[in-house]
């Protein structure tokens, strides 16, 4: 999403661009989130996302070059030199350019490494990106097990954040405010439904951050649960996933039974990008996201690839990376 919305500030400006995409489709993970609107809209800038690959998919000052890898960058006189693999037909090309802007994003934590949480073994424990996937495409929330309209529901925050057994000790920051969106629009689609939200902290992110959270805190039947899962498991003498937790406040076990379990999952580092951190003279920083201090002339950062970001975030990070390479641009000629 960063760098279509980098792309999109730059043809403004009146420079041309070459978008490379090593997926069919433009937009990264962002393509498949849905819009997080009850009866108002909720800020969650899927909108905007869509509306911002439209325009630059639509665009005559991009050169959109789809199924295409970048395997190179290199130093070229005053510009830079790329070559660019074809996926589809295995052949490759060189683009060259006055600047460049790696914007290639993020890796989903893979919710399988807990697998005290049940994810890939039981068909109704879902991540937050099933979720948005589902949502998105089917419109409502559904229990893939059989199909049914799920009652009582749990949010599971920080799987692979925040998680000194996997390495990662810093916040995605996105994941509390899209998993407190999503289950608004359950609760408004399913007035009956109820939900379970179990953290450790709650972190702000976005507009109308402050609102939702408010919303959600008023609602008699959203629960929030200041606690840590450690195991989900079916229990066969009742329908249903039963989770087990450690509850903070009281210092007991605790096993309560739902329909469905959402995963909010963090990100990772897109371990893809090492290769190419390394040609164009970047280094990861303490997290294992590219450090942007280390950016030479010539070759900027935009997004999620820096470190984790919303959407929002995400658009705002890649117009100030436009306005970097505009500035660069003007003291080359």
């Amino acid at each position: 999403m960063a760098g279509i919305a980098c792309a999109g500030e730059l043809t403004q400006a009146g420079i041309t661009v070459t978008l490379l995409e090593k997926e069919p489709v433009i937009g990264g993970w962002a393509a498949d989130y849905c819009c997080k609107a009850t009866d108002q809209c909720n800020r969650c800038f899927v909108c905007v996302a869509d509306k911002e690959r439209e325009g630059v998919r639509l665009s005559d000052a991009v050169t959109l070059l789809t199924n295409h890898q970048v395997r190179e960058v290199e130093k070229n006189g005053s510009g830079y030199r790329l070559r660019v693999e074809n996926k589809v037909e295995g052949v490759e090309k060189e683009v060259r350019a006055d600047a460049v802007v790696l914007a290639t994003g993020f890796k989903p934590f893979d919710a399988t490494q807990k697998g005290e949480l049940g994810y890939g073994r039981y068909a109704d424990v879902l991540t937050g990106l099933d979720l948005e996937r589902m949502l998105r495409n089917q419109g409502s929330a559904r229990k893939p097990s059989d199909g049914q309209v799920p009652n009582k529901i749990a949010f599971i925050q920080c799987v692979g954040s925040r998680d000194e057994s996997i390495g990662h000790l810093y916040c995605s920051k996105a994941c509390c405010a899209y998993a407190l969106r999503m289950a608004r629009v359950i609760r408004s689609q399913n007035p009956g439904s109820e939900i379970f939200f179990y953290y450790m902290d709650i972190q702000p992110a976005g507009r109308l951050f402050d609102e939702t959270l408010k919303a959600c805190e008023e609602d008699p039947n959203f629960h929030f649960i200041r606690a840590i899962p450690s195991k989900i498991y079916r229990y066969y003498q009742k329908p249903g996933l039963m989770m087990r937790s450690l509850e903070a406040e009281s210092g007991t076990i605790e096993e309560k039974f739902f329909d469905l379990i959402v995963l909010s999952i963090g990100m990772e580092p897109n371990p893809e990008n090492e290769g190419l951190w390394e040609k164009a003279g970047l280094k990861p920083g303490r997290e294992g996201f590219v450090d942007p201090a280390t950016c030479k002339d010539g070759i900027f950062v935009a997004g999620t690839v820096s470190g984790p970001k919303d959407i929002e975030r995400s658009i705002m990070n890649a117009k100030q990376a436009a306005l970097s390479v505009l500035r660069y641009l003007e003291g080359q000629s």
